[in-house]
This record gives structure tokens, sequence and C-alpha cells, in this order.
């Protein structure tokens, strides 16, 4: 908590006093207030006149006898004067208290010596409790190689706040440019031994506050050769290092000691590998990572080894395994069958237990499996028997498709992974009540709502959703690169030819791609505007290298438009709509897809074509692609006699084809002749040649192969000869193209799209059938052809008539421009129709994501967000520090913390030396951080408010949109500084969107969300994501406090260490037990023999008992509801566990999953005492088979209204048999062909640190009450 600095009394002489181990400080006059106050609470004598009568005189005393000469007095005479003023006072009891309080400071003083190694305890040491010491020294101190420590808990957060700012330096902005435009300066080589422990901040005569060693400068120099990469330093690395030993980034010694006081002021911690590592030689300072698997070996085993970096490192880790073939599949490589999932676990499981974390700690894994996966039930029933899986939480990923099998009741699909195809049908509410039931018995399996963790992922739209997706092209497809149309799968073959080849990491696999040119959208540029301002803005094209791969077969969707353009893509394609890219299965009919229409000023810049032909040739073939004919006997072209002027030119083309242009010419009609020569001839010959396939008079026709690669120049003459023979201007000014061919107009008007023409396509009215006499008085009936036109309307007939225009005066006197207007730079979907397997190819484009094809905007690859290969980068605010003096909370300090915190983090991206190159890689392109909190159950018990009370919930809703707010405001001063996150262009964040539900929903807007969103339109976001809630097992043992989200475990228990036993007191509890004259051993027993919990405990007074709650007190429906709180305003997940007392049933498991589903929340985990085999504290809610305590809240309407029965489920009364201590053996009544999964003697789960049986569960985490080890697994 916060407490209040008292100053010194106006003329006060003394300022300094000497410390215990010889310094002189400051005088601080609130350490005498405090350590009087303490005692007076300890002895229910607290009185705030008596107290400040006491320090005033104590003050005076030692103002008459240190005020003269230069003696400073020594902390032991300040000590004695204040216990000679107690006395004067006749605070007798207090006195004793203040003696004895003074003792148990000394013996804490001497044991904190022996552990730190030293002969004194400084400022820090002392702020931190004892049991924070040990755990510190044991887990989180540098030692040299002989296991001395080489540090205390005062540098060790000097060491962390020494590599935090050095991003701070980098990015100042007389070195750095956020632009990046300028070119990289030579790589230099650095001696980082030589300038060890010798260069700083805050410089002090000959030295620095602090110095950097030898690990902090090379994340240095690594940040600036990255950023020197990119083109972003003005200067080189040697200029920057002069300029830092003179002293120029001087500023920032402000920033080192802003991060440093967020720590030692106990208001803010990073996760522990940033404090293990942060200026040590590993240097890795992120908790989790979520890694991924393919169906090999090769996969499974790199996999493997990205793990055992992770654990080498400190972080855990999370996989999802669901893409490995189910056991008994064939494995066609060997011809043998594969072993599944959770036999492959086990690979990691043992990766895990070979490898303690950095010397720290053990690894800890998430193994998930997707609900439709074929080994689903096996996985399930993994963790049954003991010892299986030991270092794994597994939870199951529910995708969206399950529910509606659940709620109708129909049998649910298992699929294999491999190619898609059914392997059985199961009851879905039969496997949901199995999850429940192993839940119930063994805490595994959480469950993961892949709906609810989409809904509003801000990547979505980059990325696509949280696993893998496909989104391709069939191989059809005509893809625009600078050298023509190209089909996908030619494409594909010719960029394998050349063999420019590469691994390209595809989410979270390496696949072999191919080298290409495409052209792409680089932008927009203006392209028409009307005198009434409105803007016709068209595509500025960009020739770009990327890769292409075939990603093989399956089923697909044929996108159609009302416009005629069409495409077939798989389900996860996407397009940009006029609400940002969105997935092919989820457009609907009337929506709006993009086109690529190019800018015409800008297509030669880009477009250059692979084949070149004389302009006359290319206008005589495309009079024959419109009136012509080619079959096996001769070619021919028809004219009428307003063709005059084409003709010339068309005869032209035939000449330079090797043909007499005055002969060859047969009447067909008063109307209509032709050109003619048959297949012998040189014309029929070099036609052969060009076009390659036939053209029946009556078939279906295409563009020829030949056209899609065609120049530019010889495509425009190619066009014209197309409109010229079949086109015309109609009575509205539009350009009309006949045919009876639907597929020669939909290739145009993909052609058309190049040089920025937009068309319509329309079947023409025609009769069916007609009929006539013939001569001799017969009636003949015949069936008529279908006939559609190409329509350009618009400006697109501007464009037509300067670049491609008709080879034909009354026509171009027709085409009257008058009256233009913009036209559309959409097609408007009719419909999506599923297609059978077809294949596909894919495409990663750098930089720019997309690619055009078969004339639309199509964005380029998918990948997972974690997505495989990201990191999470986490942090805590201490809630509970912001509480102040007069129990309230002090918002206005919590804000400014958590900006600090935020740019705090953010740093810890830049100078972080992740496990692999992929990893740091997928990191940065979202930046994301994960900004939490940890000390709420304890700031709640300051304030007075329970835990589940609609107070408590409302704080905790109203704590976490501060929380989000200011850490988005201060991620958008950093973009403004230092650049966006690099996927942020094409994230929902441009759209107006935010990751967090409470965003949608103003009724709970207590902020101005307007203003987050607008700037971040103009501004940009540093970070995708800044806030989540994390575990923080260890990090709040080093505040002591209560853990992230969680309430308090127990307000007493019997903590064991080397010297004995001792009780472990919340400091609030013991605080308020204090103010009311009831803190004493007896108390602390009962409390201690009770569970930790107060309830049904006499000398503790009801309204006490309404405020200390612990978990086991508060129904799982309220922790399920604080989750939701919680949930509504943080971006990322929340890790928490529900706890339950061993009295549930499995319906009531059931029905907190559901619960948990339908309020919107991410995942569950619960653990039902008694459901892992470890010794537990047996509360009364636990001992009664009901709860003790219930708070009145909203919640039971809130279940009811979401259609959950909750009859039953407040308990029942159960024997004391049913609450001893036990295994899980005792638990598992398995069906007796499962019986060999349950061992034969029980097994006490203990600390892997001390051995300890004293563990508990809480976020997500095992945690051990004696030495503090934790075992998380990634969230």
């Amino acid at each position: 908590m916060l407490g209040l600095k008292l100053s010194q009394p106006t003329g006060y002489r003394v300022k300094k006093v000497i410390k215990r181990d010889g310094r002189i400080v400051d005088f601080d006059v609130s350490r005498i207030e405090n350590a009087i106050k303490k005692a007076m609470f300890s002895v229910g004598k607290y009185n705030k006149e008596s107290l400040r009568k006491v320090v005033q005189h104590v003050l005076k005393v030692i103002d008459e006898k240190f005020g003269e000469g230069n003696v400073y007095p020594h902390v032991e005479e300040i000590q004695d004067i204040v216990e000679l003023a107690l006395v004067k006072y006749g605070l007798y009891e207090v006195a004793k208290a203040y003696i004895l309080y003074r003792r148990e400071r000394e013996n804490i003083r001497k044991e904190k010596m022996i552990l730190l190694e030293k002969d004194y305890v400084d400022e820090v040491d002392k702020s931190l409790s004892l049991n924070a010491i040990r755990l510190i020294v044991s887990r989180y101190l540098l030692r040299n190689e002989q296991g001395k420590l080489i540090e205390d808990p005062k540098r060790m957060f000097q060491r962390v706040a020494a590599l935090v700012v050095i991003p701070d330096i980098l990015y100042d902005e007389e070195v750095f440019s956020k632009d990046g435009k300028i070119g990289p300066h030579p790589l230099e080589e650095f001696n980082f031994e030589e300038w060890s422990n010798k260069v700083g901040l805050g410089k002090n005569g000959n030295g620095y506050a602090f110095t950097w060693n030898r690990h902090h400068l090379e994340r240095m120099k690594a940040l600036y050769d990255e950023l020197n990469d990119a083109g972003k330093m003005k200067v080189s690395w040697s200029q920057f290092w002069n300029m830092l030993l003179e002293g120029k980034f001087e500023k920032y010694y402000q920033n080192f000691l802003e991060y440093y006081r967020l720590m030692v002021e106990k208001k803010f911690l990073p996760n522990s590998p940033t404090l293990f590592n942060a200026g040590a030689r590993l240097s890795q300072l992120s908790a989790c990572f979520v890694l991924d698997v393919e169906d090999s070996i090769e996969s499974i085993m790199d996999t493997a080894k990205d793990a055992a970096l992770i654990f080498k490192s400190g972080g855990g880790v999370g996989i999802n395994f669901s893409k490995l073939r189910p056991e008994g599949d064939t494995v066609f490589s060997t011809g043998g069958v594969a072993s599944g999932p959770t036999s492959f676990m086990q690979i990691i499981d043992k990766v895990t237990d070979v490898i303690k974390q950095g010397g720290k700690r053990r690894g800890a894994n998430m193994g998930i499996l997707e609900i439709w996966h074929p080994d689903i039930e096996k996985f399930i029933t993994s963790k049954g028997e003991e010892g299986k899986l030991v270092n794994y939480n597994l939870s199951v990923l529910i995708t969206p498709d399950f529910w509606k099998y659940y709620e109708e009741g129909k049998p649910y699909p298992l699929r294999n992974p491999r190619d898609g195809k059914i392997w059985k049908e199961v009851n879905p509410k039969s496997l949901f009540h199995q999850i429940a039931e192993m839940a119930w018995r063994t805490g595994d399996p959480g469950v993961i709502f892949l709906d609810h963790i989409n809904k509003r992922n801000i990547l979505k739209k980059a990325l696509g959703e949280i696993r893998t997706t496909n989104p391709c092209v069939s191989r059809e497809t005509k893809v625009l690169t600078p050298e023509g149309w190209k089909a996908a799968f030619e494409l594909f073959d010719e960029a394998k030819k050349a063999g420019v080849a590469g691994k390209i990491l595809v989410g979270d696999k390496e696949v072999d791609a191919f080298k290409v040119n495409l052209v792409t959208a680089a932008g927009e540029e203006v392209a028409y505007q009307t005198s009434h301002n409105k803007i016709l803005k068209l595509i500025k094209p960009e020739a770009v290298e990327a890769w292409i791969w075939c990603t093989g077969y399956r089923k697909g969707l044929k996108i159609e438009t009302y416009e005629g353009y069409e495409i077939t893509v798989t389900p996860e394609h996407r397009f940009l709509t006029a609400n940002g890219w969105k997935e092919a299965k989820d457009l609907q009919a009337g929506e709006q897809i993009a086109l690529g229409r190019i800018h015409p000023e800008h297509a030669n810049e880009v477009y250059q074509g692979g084949v070149g032909i004389d302009s006359d040739i290319a206008f005589a073939l495309g009079w024959l692609i419109g009136d012509g004919e080619f079959n096996k006997h001769y070619v021919a072209w028809y004219l009428g006699p307003n063709d005059r002027i084409a003709e010339e030119r068309l005869r032209n083309g035939i000449e330079k084809l090797g043909g007499n242009p005055h002969s060859h010419t047969y009447t067909l009609s008063e109307s209509e002749y032709k050109i003619q020569y048959n297949n012998t001839t040189k014309v029929y010959k070099q036609v052969m040649g060009l076009l390659g396939d036939f053209l029946e008079r009556e078939g279906e026709r295409t563009i020829p192969k030949m056209v899609w690669s065609l120049s530019s120049n010889s495509l425009t003459s190619f066009l014209r000869g197309l409109f010229t023979a079949d086109g015309y201007v109609d009575t509205d000014k539009a350009i009309r193209l006949t045919s009876s061919s639907l597929k020669l107009l939909k290739d145009v008007q993909v052609l058309l799209t190049l040089f920025g023409i937009f068309s319509r396509i329309y079947e023409k009215p025609y009769t069916k059938q007609f009929s006539y006499g013939t001569k001799d008085g017969n009636k003949c009936t015949y069936k008529t052809k279908k006939y559609y036109e190409l329509v350009i309307n618009g400006y697109s007939r501007k464009l037509f008539k300067e670049i491609l225009g008709f080879e034909s005066n009354e026509k171009l006197e027709k085409l009257t421009l008058d009256n233009t207007k913009p036209d559309s730079t959409f097609a408007t979907v009719k419909s999506t129709i599923e297609v059978e397997e077809n294949e596909f190819y894919d495409f990663i484009v750098p930089e720019y994501n997309n690619y055009i094809a078969n004339g639309l905007l199509n964005h380029n690859c998918g990948e997972e967000p974690l997505y495989p290969y990201e990191s999470c980068n986490l942090g805590s605010m201490n809630v509970y520090s912001f509480v102040k003096e007069d129990n309230t909370f002090d918002w206005e300090n919590f804000r400014k913390s958590v900006k600090v915190a935020l740019r705090f983090l953010d740093n810890v991206i830049d100078v972080n030396k992740y496990p692999t190159k992929k990893i740091g890689e997928q990191t940065k392109r979202s930046r994301k951080v994960g900004l939490g909190f940890m000390g709420l159950s304890d700031a709640l018990f300051a304030l007075k408010i329970p835990y589940n009370s609609e107070d408590g919930f409302s704080f905790i809703r109203t704590l976490t949109e501060n929380l989000t707010y200011y850490a988005m405001e201060a991620s958008i001063e950093r973009a403004k500084e230092r650049g966006v996150f690099p996927l942020f262009n094409d994230s929902a964040y441009v759209d107006g969107e935010m990751p967090f539900e409470g965003f949608y929903h103003r009724e709970y807007w207590t902020l101005d969300w307007n203003k987050i969103a607008e700037d971040i339109k103009l501004y940009g976001i540093r970070n995708a994501e800044v806030t989540t809630v994390a575990p923080t097992g260890s990090i709040s043992m080093i505040f002591d406090v209560s853990s992230g989200i969680e309430p308090q475990f127990a307000l007493v228990y019997e903590k064991r260490v080397t010297v004995g036993k001792f009780f472990y007191v919340d400091i609030e509890f013991e605080k308020a037990l204090k103010e009311r004259g009831l803190y004493d051993d007896k108390i602390l027993k009962k409390v201690a023999d009770n569970g930790g919990s107060v309830q049904g405990i006499e000398e503790i007074p009801e309204d006490m008992k309404k405020v200390f709650l612990v978990a086991y007190d508060i129904p799982w429906w309220d922790h399920i509801r604080a989750q939701s709180e919680a949930q509504t305003w943080i971006c990322a997940s929340i890790s928490k566990t529900v706890n339950m007392p061993k009295w549930v049933t499995v319906e009531d498991v059931e029905k907190a999953y559901l619960f948990s589903y339908k309020i919107g929340l991410k995942s569950l985990t619960i653990y039902r005492d008694t459901s892992k085999s470890v010794q537990v504290l047996v509360t009364p809610s636990q001992k009664q088979g009901t709860y003790a305590n219930i708070t009145e809240n909203k919640t039971i309407e809130i279940m009811k209204s979401l259609g959950i029965d909750v009859t039953n489920i407040l308990g029942k009364k159960v024997s004391e048999e049913t609450l001893k201590p036990h295994t899980v053996v005792e638990e598992l009544r398995l069906p007796l062909e499962e019986k060999s999964i349950v061992p034969n003697k029980k097994k006490f789960v203990t600390c892997q640190e001390c051995g300890s049986k004293n563990l508990i569960f809480q976020d997500d985490c095992i945690k051990c009450l004696d030495c503090g080890w934790v075992a998380c697994p990634t969230s």
C-alpha cells in the first residue's frame, strides 16, 4: 500500500542519519511514523493523535540532541529515543511491542544478511520480506562459477533496468529515423569484453550510477545492427558509440530510474525470465512460446529441439498437436501405422524432464488437441494415470462447429487431419461429458473456445484465425505478373524449372517454395475527379519478388459475382471488402470485393509481357477470335460492308502472316464476305503456330494462351481487333462486346483490368427458338443460341477510347464521353459454391501481402497467431501497491505507472535474445506485450470490498479498463516516435476495431474509447496487443501479494523452511487482526487449521468474514464471473483456475464449461479439490459440502438467463471420510476396460525443488507454499 511520506518540521536541522552499515543517508521521517504505527496496530492501540504527539516529540529530541554541529544520529539512537517517547506518553503496551518489533527486525536483518552473503542490508533488502529474499536468492540472483552470489536484489533490479533502457537510447531522434529510408552503414566489429562495466549512465565524477556489462552491450549492438539493416540509423556504430561516451544520452538516466523505481517500489515486475536473464548470458526474456508440429517425424523432432532451447532459456511452450495423423493411420513412407499425437507428446514431456530451465526452474507445457481429431478421447484420458505427461497441462480446443452438433444432438464427425476424411462419429454430448468427467477426476483437460479467441482477434485480417489456415487459388487461376497473366500451375512449373528455391516459413512450418515475380497493389492513386469532387482511385502497381508453392488437392469455393468476375479458392482465402479482408467462406451475397483495376498511367511501369508480336498481326488475331474461324481445313476472317477501314488493317496483318492481301476473298452474301486460307498456306501455318488450337465457328471460345502473355502494345491491338469485330456502341454510349461464348467474355473482362477498365457481363435477351416456312410450304423450327454481352460504362469508356478504341470511325464517333461518371472498383458477390477437389497454389508477397488474380485483389498466405513462433512478453502491475493509507485507490498513480510499464515491456521486445531466429522474427511482426496485474485480492481486502460482490466485479472491470486504456495510450505514443508494429496496416485496427469485447459495449465505458480509436487511425499503435492476465506465481511472492486475478488461496498457512515452521499471514489480514487486537498465535492456528479461511471462526467479526474470502469460500460460478468481468477489457487471455470443492459433481463441471462458453470466456481451467494427488488445505466450504458464505450478487440470474440449469449447484452434506486427503487413484472410477490405466499404489505430487507436499493450484499453475516453486503452462 502507499504510505504518506511526512516532511520534517520547518527549521528542522537534522538532515542525515547513519545507517547500521555506516552509510550516511537522508533522514526519512516517515520511517519513524510507520514503525510506531505498526507497533500500535499490533496491540490494537492505534490512535492518530497519539501517533502525531509521539512523532513530534521524537523529532524534537533528535533536533535538540543532534541539531548543532556535524554529528549525525545513528538509527539505533533514534530507536532508543522512540522507546522513551512511548513510555513518556503512557503507551506501555505499544512500547513493549516496539521493543519486540526491534528485536524481530534485528533477527530478520541478520537472516537476510546470511542469505544475501553480505554484512549489511540496504533499502531494497529492507523493503522485501524475508520470504521474498529467500525466493530471490534461490531463484533469481546471479552467481559465479563457485556458486557464490555476485548481486543482491538492488543490483538485480539495476541489471534489469540497465537493459530495458537501451532501446530508449537507440531510438533517440538524433540517431534514429522512423521512416527507414537511410542506407545501412557498414557492419562494424566491437570488443564487448574491453568495454564491459566501463560505460553507463548517471555520470558522477569519474564513474556512473550504473554500468553495462558485456551482455548488456551485446544486446545494444544487436539492436543497433537490426535497426541499421532496416535503414533506420542516422549514424554508424562508431559514431553512436562516441556520442554515448561523450554523454549525449545522459538524459536517459531518468528513464533508467523510472524502470528501476517501478520495480523497487513494488508497483510492477516483469515475468521471471526477464529477472533471471536480463544482462546475463542467456538474455532470453520471454515467459512462454507457442510452437506447432507438422505431420512428419522431421517436424516432430524439430519441435522437440526448439522446445529444448526454450526450456533451457527459462521459457515454457504451448503446442497444438492436431495436425498429427491419428493412431492406426497409414504411414506411407514406412508402410507402418501411426502412433498418434499422445505418443509424440511424451517426447516433449521427456525433453522437459531432462532440461532444467536456465538452472532456475523446470519447463511446463500446454498440450492442445482440437475436438474434431480422431484421437481426442485418448487425449482427454491421457493423464488418467499418475506419472504420465506430468509436465503438461492439457486443453481441448473446441471449434465452433461442435456446438451445432451438441445443441442438435447429432453425431459429431471426427476427421483425419491428413486428408480431412471422416474417421468416425461420436455422440457430442457424451464427448463433452467425458471432458468434464476427466477434469473432475484429474484437473485436466481444460477447454479453449476457438470462436471466442478469434472474435476480437485484431490480427485475423492480417494473419487468419488462431490456428493453421490455407488460403490458396486453384490451378487455372490467372495471376498477373510482369510477363503476363499466367495460370497458377504454369507459374509454379516455370518457377520450379528456374530453380530459385527456398524454405519459407508459413505459420509454423517450412515449405519448399519458388521465387516468382508478381504485380501487387502498392497503393492507390486518383485516376479521375468530377466537377462535383467525386473521385475514382485505381491501383498503383508494383512489380515485386514473391514465392509460390503447391498446397495440394482439396475442396474449394467458387466465388461468382453479378458483374461476371469469378475465381475458385480455398474457403480460407481472403478478399478485400469494404470492411477489410474477409475469408471466402464468410462472404455473403451482396458483399463487395475489390477489383484489381490497374491505374493505366502506371501499367507500363510494371507490365512488359512475355510475347511481342506485330501490332497488325495482333489486330488480325483479335478479329479472328471475335469473328473468324480456324479449323483443320482453313482459317477465315468474316467481314461486313461497314468494315472497310478495319479491313485495310486486317489485310496488313494477314500480309505479315505471309498471305496475299488482295486474294482469298469470298463473298457469302450481300452483307457478308470472308478472307480464307486453307491448311496448306503459310498464313494457316502461322496462325496455328500462334494460337495452337482450333476456333470452331459454333464452339465455345476462350482467349488463346499466347494472348495472356502479349506485350502491352500487342495486347491493346489484339483487343482493338476483337472489339472492332464484335463490339459496338449503344444508344446510351456504352461499349458492348457480343458473343455466344461466356468464357470468352470472362477472359476479356480479366484482361481489361490491366488497363483499369471495369466491365459487366449480361445475358442478352433472346428467343429460345424461331420458325420459318420453306418454299415448299414446310415449317422449320430451330433452337437459338444464348448470347452474352460485356458492357463498359462510366469512366471506363474513356479509358477504352484512349487506350484500345475501335478501328472504325463510325463507332468512334458514337463513343462520346458526355456525363462521364466514376465507376466501381468493386465486384458484388452473387454466390459462393462448393466445388470438387482441385489443386491449389499459394503465394507469399513480402511487405505488400496481396496479388492480382482473375481481375480481383487477393490476399497472400495466411499464418497462425500465439501464432506459432511468437512469444509472450509479460509483466504485472501490483494492484495492492496503489491502495492509499485512507483505503482508497490511487487511480492517477496507477495510470502513470501503467504507461511506464508498457514502455518497459515494449523495450523488452527489442533487447530480447530469442531462442531461435524464427521466434524473434514472428514476435516482432506483432510486438504483442502482455501487461497484467497481481495483488487484486489484497487490494480488495484493503478496500473492504468482497471479491465476488457486485462492487468487487465492478472494480475488476474498472481496473482492467484502465489497464488497457492507458497501456494503449502509451503504445500509441510509442508508435508516433518509433513506428507501428509491422502488421499494423493489415490489421483490423485500421478499420477502427479493437481486440477486446468491452469496446463494443458503450454501456461499459468509463473512459473515452473513441479518442483511442481515432488516435490509432491517425498515428497507429506500437503493439498489436497490450494486456493479458498471466500467471504471477513467483513474482507475486516477491511482493507478498495475491496472485494474478485469483482470490487469496489462504489467509494463514503453516510454512516450512529449513529452520522450522512458522505461520505465513496475508499482509492485509494481519493488519486487520492487529487493528482489532485479535492478532496472536492462537487465532492464527485456528485460521490455518480451518484451511486458511475465517468462515465459521467465532472470534472473527462478521464484517471481516464478508470481506476476507479465500478461493474455496467463493462459488465456482463467481470465479467464472470474475474472469468474465476482466475478459471484457483484456486483449489476450486470462490465466485463472476455478477452484471447486471436492463435493461438486461432474455435472457441475459441465455447467461450468457451458457457463464459461456462453458468458464469453476464451478458455477455462478448473481444479476440484483432491482431483490431483496433492495434500491440500481444507476450508469449511469443503468440509460442509456446501458453500459457507454466499455473497449476494447477480451471477445466478445471469446463469439462468443463459439457459444454465442452476438447480443443485449449492452442494450437499458429505461425510468426513470423503474429505480426507487421498490420491487420484481413489477418485478414478473408470469403466472396466480402462482399469489398466489406474496405478496400483498411491503417489503424492511433491514440489520439484524442496520435496514439500504443501502445494496449491492457482493461475493455471501449481505452486509450492514452502519454497515458492511454481510450474505454469503456456497461456
